[in-house]
């Protein structure tokens, strides 16, 4: 399964969210995004996700890194992204909370999602 993140920063702050109960890891926290659909490129399943799980328009930046998963099941394509329109609000079917973090945070938070502090390794936070 392909899947891609949305890595959104305002100023020296990253939008994570926390998962809802409704979903693979439950109450977990991570960066926003899912699975990408048959005949969809990465910046278009980006821009799916984002408004789908909390209601903003992104443009996409660039890809900053891949990230493969549970022995090459699951490959993670991070992209940055910049909100254009909307403000960061949950969907509750799918996210229960919405926070800007610093990494330090994200860092030092209880129950992020496995692989969240390798993608800040990875790039550079």
């Amino acid at each position: 399964m392909h899947g891609v993140l949305g890595i959104i920063q305002m100023q020296d702050r990253l939008l994570m969210i926390q998962r809802s109960a409704n979903v693979r890891a439950p109450h977990a926290w991570c960066f926003p995004g899912g699975q990408i659909e048959d005949g969809e490129s990465q910046e278009e399943a980006l821009i799916r996700e984002m408004r789908e799980e909390i209601l903003v328009e992104v443009t996409p930046g660039r890809l900053l890194m891949t990230q493969t998963k549970h022995n090459g099941a699951l490959i993670l394509h991070c992209w940055s992204a910049e909100i254009h329109t909307g403000e960061p609000t949950p969907n509750p079917r799918e996210i229960a909370d919405i926070q800007w973090m610093s990494p330090a945070q994200v860092r030092a938070l209880q129950g992020v999602l496995p692989g969240t502090t390798e993608i800040l390794d990875a790039i550079g936070l």
